[in-house]
């Protein structure tokens, strides 16, 4: 079993624990840092959610710091497809932002709701969730579907099992599906 990373959003770092709970600052000087996202190699992007300056920073196992993609409105989530391409939520701008792994920006998608939470499923399928209680599922070409629309209530989390089950944590309902 690995380690847990906590994006600790008042404290603007981020926070290490270990199996036994040892915790331990993995980075700070960030600013209201929010979505996490490991890449193949073991960095650790974050989105930086701070308003009008909001940024995606790589970290690299040692915890040296870099700037990997700027110009957000409010960045909030990330996640990697199967190809390393990052995947970026950026909630007032209502957009998702694919970055290649050479740091190539294009927009993924637009026009949406406030869209927050994101998680790719073993078939390459992008699945965001939003403010407005929805989840939307995106094919790997961009065509976008309503996969959930009640039950929900601001979806913050999403996440996949290795059996293909979609976990949601439901912010205002204090509950997970």
């Amino acid at each position: 079993m690995g380690d847990l990373y906590d994006a600790d959003f008042f404290g603007n770092r981020i926070v290490k624990i270990t199996p036994a709970g040892t915790a331990s600052i993995f980075a700070s000087g960030l600013a209201l840092p929010r979505g996490l996202a490991f890449d193949r190699a073991g960095n650790l992007f974050a989105a930086n959610a701070a308003t009008s300056a909001s940024t995606i920073v790589k970290i690299t196992p040692a915890g040296v710091k870099s700037t990997f993609a700027t110009g957000f409105n409010s960045a909030t989530h990330l996640a990697f497809d199967a190809s390393g391409n990052l995947f970026v939520t950026d909630f007032h701008a209502g957009t998702i932002v694919k970055i290649t792994p050479v740091g190539v920006k294009s927009t993924f998608a637009s026009g949406l709701s406030g869209p927050w939470s994101l998680a790719f499923d073993g078939s390459g399928n992008l699945f965001v969730g939003n403010d407005a209680a929805t989840i939307w599922k995106f094919t790997p070409g961009g065509s976008k579907s309503t996969f959930a629309s009640t039950g929900l209530n601001a979806p913050e989390g999403l996440a996949f099992d290795g059996s293909g089950n979609l976990f949601v944590a439901n912010f205002s309902l204090k509950q997970h599906r």
